[in-house]
Order: structure tokens, then sequence, then C-alpha cells
């Protein structure tokens, strides 16, 4: 089992990436991804922020570096 949610988390951030090259707007695609309910970017997780970021800088340096 632990091998099927190591490839899910991969799954999602492969999705993630993928979705961050379509909004080359950074606050744009934070909101995508913050819960509904979670208006305040104060209280988001600051692991998420880091890990969202970083999935968004990656999707945007490979389109660059493409162009």
């Amino acid at each position: 089992m632990p091998a099927s949610k190591t490839t899910e988390k991969i799954l999602w951030l492969a999705d993630c990436y993928s979705l961050a090259k379509h909004f080359p707007d950074p606050v744009t695609w934070l909101a995508l991804l913050q819960l509904k309910k979670n208006q305040h970017t104060a209280t988001i997780n600051p692991f998420y922020y880091w890990l969202w970021m970083a999935i968004w800088k990656a999707a945007q340096t490979e389109q660059q570096a493409q162009v």
C-alpha cells in the first residue's frame, strides 16, 4: 500500500505542474489551489504555499527555457 500512496502523490504533483504551466500569474495559480473556506493568505499552511510556489516556478522556468 505505501507504494500506491507514493504513486498518487507523484501523480498529483505532476498534475499540479502541468496545470501551473497554463497560469503565468502566481496569484491566480494559488487561488486555484486554496480551499474555498480558507480566504486569508495568512492562514495558508506555509509548507503548502512553498510547495505550490515551487511547482509554479518550475513550470514557468521550463516554459521560458523552451521559448
